[in-house]
């Protein structure tokens, strides 16, 4: 099946009662010479086999993962799970748009289950969701936000964004 777009709580659910996880460098970080500020170690396999590359990879605990995970959230990453061809998810990419193949447009994103819902009622039009909207689906015009679903592949970065709490996920 491939890589998915999730929201981060979403992914958060999607990962094994485990203790033992993979932490490997990210590919298309390593593709852009390492210039990404937010880190190389960011795919998150849930079998040694599942992280995107083998490069730098090493065993981590839940210990680990937690820290990744706050590291994501901290980050705005866009949580990528892979999932396999029954459906199972079997690793976690975080991803950004400084170097991420998916997020540039190279390759086809998947939208994932969810999907913004913006209350324009409480909506300030200040533009804090415009700047981390990596997709492309939040826009200023004339001093009004427009959203445009169909951009909107449900990584949720924009949710904790907003200063009035205007925006919410719901189901696709």
């Amino acid at each position: 099946m491939g890589h998915v777009i999730w929201t981060l709580d979403e992914s958060i659910g999607a990962i094994p009662a485990q203790r033992d996880f993979w932490l490997s460098n990210c590919g298309c970080r390593e593709d852009n010479g390492s210039k990404c500020s937010k880190g190389m170690k960011v795919c998150l396999g849930f079998t040694e086999e599942a992280t995107s590359t083998p490069h730098g990879r090493e065993k981590i605990g839940r210990d680990g993962v937690e820290k990744l995970l706050v590291f994501a959230r901290e980050q705005n990453l866009v949580p990528r799970p892979y999932l396999d061809e029954a459906g199972n998810v079997t690793a976690v990419c975080f991803c950004c748009p400084c170097c991420c193949s998916y997020i540039k447009g190279s390759y086809p994103n998947i939208p994932g289950k969810s999907i913004e819902a913006t209350d324009m009622a409480a909506c300030l039009s200040c533009g804090a969701c415009v700047e981390l909207c990596y997709f492309g689906a939040r826009k200023l015009v004339d001093g009004v936000l427009k959203v445009d679903k169909d951009k909107c592949y449900g990584c949720g970065v924009c949710v904790p964004g907003c200063p009035p709490g205007a925006i919410a996920m719901i189901k696709r």
